[in-house]
């Protein structure tokens, strides 16, 4: 059997990485094997050596590519958003993020947070997450408003935490009236927040 080619082998890499993604964001680092990430591949586990040197760099590259996917969909939501204002904007992204989705597909900053706090600061991995949550962070505070800056910003920023927030319980949860109350209340602040109340 001949080599594979560099196309093959990056597309092989790029199947890595997003079983890894997903296997991470459902089980947790630490619980997934790299047996298992192969296997979901359809690749034989001594492949993966022949992409990653670690289990640890492939954690680091799969987090960056779960923040980099929800980022780009947070920007194409907010490019084709509404042009009426800014709160249509933030409503959307809100809705958007709090509709519940597949395991694999839960958001980077929450299905990946508690194996950021257990990482030191200083790994890539954490690096990596700090990167993707400030980015989307403020992807969020700059959708209401290119510039934002003061009082605004920081109702933007606990806005963005409130989002973030009640999308962990809801996940932890599950959508009880509690929870519903809270996203509500969410999306009636968005709204006076968009109008200067």
């Amino acid at each position: 059997m001949g080599r594979s080619t560099r196309a093959q082998a990056d597309q092989n890499r790029a199947r890595i990485v997003d079983a890894a993604s997903g296997l991470f964001r459902v089980k947790g680092i630490d619980a997934v094997s790299i047996a298992e990430i192969m296997e979901a591949t359809g690749m034989t586990q001594g492949g993966f050596y022949k992409h990653f040197s670690s289990k640890e760099a492939l954690a680091a590259e799969a987090c960056a590519e779960a923040f980099e996917r929800s980022t780009t969909t947070w920007k194409e939501l907010v490019s084709a958003g509404p042009e009426s204002g800014r709160t249509n904007r933030l409503r959307q992204l809100a809705e958007y993020y709090l509709t519940e989705k597949p395991p694999e597909k839960t958001c980077p900053m929450i299905a990946l947070g508690q194996d950021a706090a257990g990482h030191a600061a200083e790994e890539p991995f954490s690096q990596v997450y700090r990167k993707g949550a400030q980015g989307m962070c403020e992807l969020f505070v700059n959708a209401a408003s290119p510039e934002p800056n003061g009082r605004q910003r920081e109702e933007l920023m606990l806005l963005f935490a409130s989002m973030v927030g009640t999308n962990l319980l809801k996940r932890a949860v599950g959508n009880e009236p509690w929870i519903q109350e809270m996203q509500q209340a969410l999306m009636k602040k968005l709204s006076c927040e968009g109008s200067g109340d």
